[in-house]
Protein backbone atom coordinates (compact mmCIF):
# COMPACT_ATOMS: atom_id res chain seq x y z
CA UNK A 1 0.00 0.00 0.00
CA UNK A 2 1.21 3.70 -0.97
CA UNK A 3 1.74 6.37 1.75
CA UNK A 4 -0.93 8.30 -0.47
CA UNK A 5 -3.40 5.59 -0.34
CA UNK A 6 -2.56 4.82 3.82
CA UNK A 7 -2.93 8.76 4.20
CA UNK A 8 -6.42 8.69 2.47
CA UNK A 9 -7.61 5.80 4.11
CA UNK A 10 -6.59 7.72 7.93
CA UNK A 11 -8.23 11.11 6.89
CA UNK A 12 -11.50 9.22 6.02
CA UNK A 13 -11.32 7.01 9.21
CA UNK A 14 -10.77 10.11 11.36
CA UNK A 15 -13.61 11.10 12.81
CA UNK A 16 -13.21 13.95 15.36
CA UNK A 17 -16.57 15.06 15.90
CA UNK A 18 -17.56 13.37 18.98
CA UNK A 19 -13.97 14.16 20.81
CA UNK A 20 -13.73 17.77 19.60
CA UNK A 21 -17.49 18.11 21.03
CA UNK A 22 -15.76 16.84 24.49
CA UNK A 23 -13.60 19.86 24.65
CA UNK A 24 -15.82 22.40 23.10
CA UNK A 25 -14.47 22.93 19.30
CA UNK A 26 -16.64 23.43 16.58
CA UNK A 27 -16.38 20.59 13.76
CA UNK A 28 -16.82 21.68 10.03
CA UNK A 29 -16.59 19.28 7.46
CA UNK A 30 -14.54 21.95 5.75
CA UNK A 31 -11.84 21.87 8.04
CA UNK A 32 -11.28 18.02 7.01
CA UNK A 33 -9.87 18.59 3.57
CA UNK A 34 -6.64 19.63 4.97
CA UNK A 35 -4.95 18.03 7.68
CA UNK A 36 -6.74 15.78 10.21
CA UNK A 37 -7.83 18.01 13.98
CA UNK A 38 -6.07 16.42 16.76
CA UNK A 39 -8.25 17.34 19.40
CA UNK A 40 -5.96 16.49 22.21
CA UNK A 41 -3.17 19.00 20.76
CA UNK A 42 -2.10 21.95 23.04
CA UNK A 43 -3.51 24.40 20.14
CA UNK A 44 -7.17 22.74 20.59
CA UNK A 45 -7.13 22.73 24.30
CA UNK A 46 -6.35 26.56 24.11
CA UNK A 47 -8.23 27.40 21.32
CA UNK A 48 -11.47 25.51 23.43
CA UNK A 49 -10.48 27.75 27.11
CA UNK A 50 -10.46 31.27 25.05
CA UNK A 51 -13.49 30.65 22.43
CA UNK A 52 -13.54 33.81 20.25
CA UNK A 53 -9.43 35.50 21.50
CA UNK A 54 -7.98 36.16 18.34
CA UNK A 55 -5.35 34.22 17.60
CA UNK A 56 -1.81 35.35 15.10
CA UNK A 57 0.35 38.20 15.91
CA UNK A 58 -0.48 40.52 18.70
CA UNK A 59 -0.23 44.33 17.63
CA UNK A 60 1.75 46.47 19.29
CA UNK A 61 0.04 49.91 19.79
CA UNK A 62 2.98 51.99 20.24
CA UNK A 63 3.80 51.11 16.66
CA UNK A 64 4.32 54.12 13.65
CA UNK A 65 2.02 52.12 11.99
CA UNK A 66 -0.72 51.79 14.78
CA UNK A 67 -0.04 55.81 15.84
CA UNK A 68 -0.93 56.69 11.95
CA UNK A 69 -4.19 54.91 12.14
CA UNK A 70 -5.16 56.16 15.41
CA UNK A 71 -4.41 59.98 13.87
CA UNK A 72 -6.56 58.65 10.78
CA UNK A 73 -9.54 57.21 12.66
CA UNK A 74 -9.44 60.72 14.82
CA UNK A 75 -9.48 62.57 11.84
CA UNK A 76 -12.56 60.67 10.94
CA UNK A 77 -13.89 61.03 13.60
CA UNK A 78 -13.76 64.61 13.74
CA UNK A 79 -14.97 65.34 9.71
CA UNK A 80 -18.04 63.14 10.55
CA UNK A 81 -17.21 59.96 9.51
CA UNK A 82 -15.13 60.58 6.08
CA UNK A 83 -11.85 61.70 5.30
CA UNK A 84 -11.28 63.28 1.91
CA UNK A 85 -8.64 61.37 -0.04
CA UNK A 86 -6.75 62.49 -3.57
CA UNK A 87 -6.79 66.26 -5.28
CA UNK A 88 -9.82 68.66 -4.55
CA UNK A 89 -12.51 69.44 -7.23
CA UNK A 90 -11.93 73.00 -8.10
CA UNK A 91 -15.32 73.68 -8.99
CA UNK A 92 -14.57 76.52 -11.16
CA UNK A 93 -12.46 75.08 -13.69
CA UNK A 94 -13.75 74.28 -17.19
CA UNK A 95 -14.52 71.15 -17.01
CA UNK A 96 -16.15 71.40 -13.98
CA UNK A 97 -18.23 74.35 -15.62
CA UNK A 98 -19.18 72.03 -18.19
CA UNK A 99 -19.87 68.96 -16.32
CA UNK A 100 -22.42 71.31 -14.46
CA UNK A 101 -23.97 72.32 -17.21
CA UNK A 102 -24.47 68.81 -18.77
CA UNK A 103 -25.83 68.25 -15.83
CA UNK A 104 -28.38 71.05 -15.71
CA UNK A 105 -29.47 70.13 -19.51
CA UNK A 106 -29.94 66.87 -18.45
CA UNK A 107 -32.19 67.25 -15.35
CA UNK A 108 -34.42 69.85 -17.55
CA UNK A 109 -34.59 67.53 -20.61
CA UNK A 110 -32.99 69.63 -23.46
CA UNK A 111 -29.41 67.66 -23.74
CA UNK A 112 -29.57 65.86 -27.42
CA UNK A 113 -28.79 62.53 -26.94
CA UNK A 114 -26.29 60.61 -29.80
CA UNK A 115 -24.73 61.22 -33.07
CA UNK A 116 -26.10 64.45 -34.81
CA UNK A 117 -28.37 63.15 -37.89
CA UNK A 118 -26.83 65.30 -40.73
CA UNK A 119 -27.97 66.24 -44.36
CA UNK A 120 -29.48 63.23 -46.36
CA UNK A 121 -27.14 64.26 -49.27
CA UNK A 122 -23.43 63.61 -49.61
CA UNK A 123 -21.66 66.01 -51.95
CA UNK A 124 -18.90 63.52 -53.15
CA UNK A 125 -22.08 60.75 -54.33
CA UNK A 126 -22.59 62.61 -57.55
CA UNK A 127 -18.46 62.45 -58.49
CA UNK A 128 -17.78 58.96 -58.95
CA UNK A 129 -14.75 57.79 -61.27
CA UNK A 130 -14.07 54.01 -61.65
CA UNK A 131 -10.50 52.94 -62.72
CA UNK A 132 -9.83 50.62 -64.73
CA UNK A 133 -6.67 48.74 -65.00
CA UNK A 134 -5.34 47.54 -68.57
CA UNK A 135 -2.70 44.92 -69.48
CA UNK A 136 -1.13 42.27 -67.26
CA UNK A 137 1.96 42.51 -64.55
Amino acid sequence: MSIKNQYNMNNVQFKPEGQLNEINVQFSHKAQLGRPVNPNSARQKRLATAPGKKTGRPVNPSSVRQQRLAELEAKRIANGGTIKRGRPVNATSERQLRLADLAARRAAGTLKRGRPAGSGKKANNAEKVEVVVVGTV
